[in-house]
């Protein structure tokens, strides 16, 4: 963890597979970690059978109900309720267990349940389905690892996501689509030093007529807007998490000058980031 960091970056577990179930009674086991803002390196997959749970995920409240789940994608900072009733399971594994054949690496950056298009999406789930699933990959879990035991899991994971997904109704994905979901990951890798809307046209050589149109479709929004909201994200991650002063928030998202930083947050907070950091104190 870096040392001006001031939450925990938790990492996959040793384990021969990547990939694990748990049953959701062990986040209150663990309330000063998992209940406060933490980040992982994996996907969570939250499914809930009784209650509901009220999580905080990105500085956003997000409610999952019975027979719901949601999926918590790698880097993101979340904080779990440790209060409510609720009961069900979480499995995490990590994107390299999942992409075994260039279909599933496909579908892991296409998909809307698993990309930034819809992130943090709650999904209503068959309850016998993912009931069934879940106990699959317990009992499969249990046996000891061997050869089987990877494709096996996947399998049973690829059909919960698959059918989450469906319940989306987006698996027939559009080319258009998939050139939405491109500019989505390259403005994940990217977003620090290109804040331009011409630069992912000329990396995804792609018209920002058919781009702008496409994600206006998907989420409501124009290209800039996203990019402009991915950094601001990103901002108000390092000045809550972060012990980084101002001037180094704003020259690690790539403003060069304090005074752009401070007003290309307040432009789009209606607050400084000084003012924003103390107010989450």
């Amino acid at each position: 963890m870096n040392r001006k960091e001031k939450i925990k970056t938790l990492t996959f577990n040793n384990l021969p597979v990547e990939i694990e179930i748990k049953d959701l009674s062990f986040i209150k086991e663990l309330p000063f970690l998992l209940g406060k803002p933490h980040k992982v390196s994996f996907y969570q997959l939250i499914w809930i059978s009784k209650g509901e749970a009220k999580h905080r995920i990105d500085f956003r409240n997000i409610t999952i109900k019975a027979n719901e789940i949601l999926v918590i994608s790698p880097g993101q900072v979340c904080a779990f309720d440790i209060v409510s009733d609720y009961s069900g399971k979480m499995i995490l594994f990590t994107d390299s267990f999942f992409s075994v054949s260039e279909a599933d690496s496909k579908f892991l950056y296409t998909s809307q349940i698993l990309n930034l298009i819809k992130q943090n999406k709650v999904v209503p789930i068959c309850p016998l389905l993912i009931k069934n699933l879940a106990t699959l990959l317990e009992e499969e879990m249990k046996v000891p690892a061997d050869k089987f035991q990877a494709g096996i899991s996947q399998s049973i994971l690829r059909i919960i996501l698959f059918e989450a997904e469906r319940n989306l109704n987006t698996l027939h994905i559009s080319n258009n689509q998939s050139i939405a979901s491109d500019f989505y990951n390259e403005v994940e890798k990217h977003f620090k030093e290109n804040k331009k809307v011409e630069y992912y046209t000329n990396l995804l050589a792609v018209g920002e007529k058919i781009l702008s149109k496409e994600i206006k479709e998907l989420t409501g929004e124009t290209p800039k807007a996203y990019i402009d909201r991915r950094i601001i994200l990103e901002a108000k991650r390092l000045l809550v998490y972060s012990e980084l002063s101002v001037k180094e928030i704003g020259f690690s998202l790539g403003f060069e000058e304090p005074a752009n930083f401070n007003n290309y947050f307040r432009k789009h907070t209606n607050l400084t980031p000084v003012q924003f950091r103390e107010s989450i104190k």
